[in-house]
């Protein structure tokens, strides 16, 4: 029993010291090292300061205006001929540099050419005021001076009558057929286009004048006939005697394209004379005959559309003088009305004046 109870004491002892060194090894190593780790991380990390907060007085944010911008063009050979703008001020449409409209809150802005139309909205009622358009140069704290500008874009009316009648490949009685209501044989431009070419390097005097138009003219007979075709020639076909014939005419439209050359001679407040003259041409778009008549009580409108032998192109001399709101026209053809012997030759010629002006 002893000797149990020695050995049992021997091994509880043996056990103790191996414990003993198992125990400075981890406190020799272990430890040590988890020493280090812990020292690198935080154990011995500065402490920051701590700063006391600081009064800040609040910051006002200024609500900004909304604001937004579209714009629409329509190009003609790469260049804006119609712009529109539409922004928070308004909408601005610009038309190929001859026309603008612009309209804001309470003013609305519509430029034709030089000549600018203001309407104005105010507390006492609505105002219009017209005045002439000039850009101010702020370098130079003076005006613009103004590019040449001619004499064609507008609306223009006349009346149409013809020269030189020469009925020799007719008999007797076809004689003087196309003889017209003059009162009535109405021409009416609408020339729509304009190009300007200044001549000059300094001034703004001389210059061509080009552009495109359409050209409507109305030929009212005097007798009671249309027109038909007979072998290729062109005769009168009168209409029944039985109808009341309230209109018989011979309509065309030609799409024109002047080539003129200009002169301005200034006179006094910066208005001008002007002088033109040269050739247009035109192409033949339509032609057609009308008959308005009453027939047992009714009334009807007879419409045949045919060339009638017109010329398909036409040129023209033209000579335009004005002198502000006055601006008169003469144009005298350089080619028959009819082509070569398919109708009686006829020198046609327009006398009239221009209503509006672009």
């Amino acid at each position: 029993m002893k000797q149990f109870l020695l050995l049992s004491l021997a091994v509880i002892l043996a056990l103790g010291s191996q414990a003993q060194v198992v125990t400075d090894t981890l406190k020799n190593d272990s430890i040590k090292k988890k020493k280090i780790i812990i020292e690198d991380n935080w154990s011995n990390k500065k402490k920051k300061p701590v700063k006391k907060p600081e009064y800040r007085a609040p910051t006002v944010y200024k609500k900004k205006k909304s604001t937004y911008s579209d714009t629409t063009s329509v190009k003609v050979l790469n260049k804006d001929f119609i712009k529109v703008v539409e922004n928070s001020k308004g909408t601005k449409v610009s038309v190929r540099n001859f026309a603008d409209f612009e309209d804001d809150s309470d003013t609305t802005k519509i430029r034709i050419g030089r000549k600018q139309i203001n309407i104005i909205d105010g507390w006492h009622g609505t105002r219009i005021r017209i005045e002439k358009v000039r850009k101010w140069d702020p370098e130079t704290k003076t005006y613009v001076q103004p590019k040449f500008r001619g004499h064609w874009s507008g609306f223009e009316m006349g009346i149409n009558s013809f020269a030189n009648s020469d009925y020799s490949n007719y008999s007797a009685e076809y004689d003087d057929f196309m003889d017209l209501n003059l009162v009535k044989s109405i021409a009416v431009n609408l020339n729509f286009l304009q190009y300007d070419i200044s001549l000059q390097k300094d001034k703004n005097t001389i210059g061509l004048v080009t552009g495109m138009g359409l050209e409507w003219n109305n030929y009212r007979f005097d007798q009671d006939i249309t027109l038909k075709e007979v072998d290729g020639m062109i005769y009168p076909d009168p209409i029944n005697p039985d109808w009341s014939v309230k209109k018989s005419k011979l309509t065309s439209l030609y799409l024109t394209v002047p080539l003129l050359m200009e002169f301005q001679i200034p006179v006094k407040n910066d208005h001008r004379i002007h002088l033109s003259a040269g050739l247009v041409g035109g192409l033949r778009l339509g032609t057609h005959t009308k008959i308005k008549y009453k027939k047992k009580g009714n009334t009807h409108k007879d419409k045949d559309r045919d060339d009638y032998n017109l010329q398909a192109f036409r040129y023209s001399a033209q000579v335009r003088l004005g002198y502000r709101a006055i601006n008169l026209f003469a144009t005298y053809g350089m080619t028959d009305f009819f082509r070569n012997n398919k109708g009686p030759e006829l020198t046609p010629f327009t006398i009239g004046l221009t209503l509006v002006r672009f």
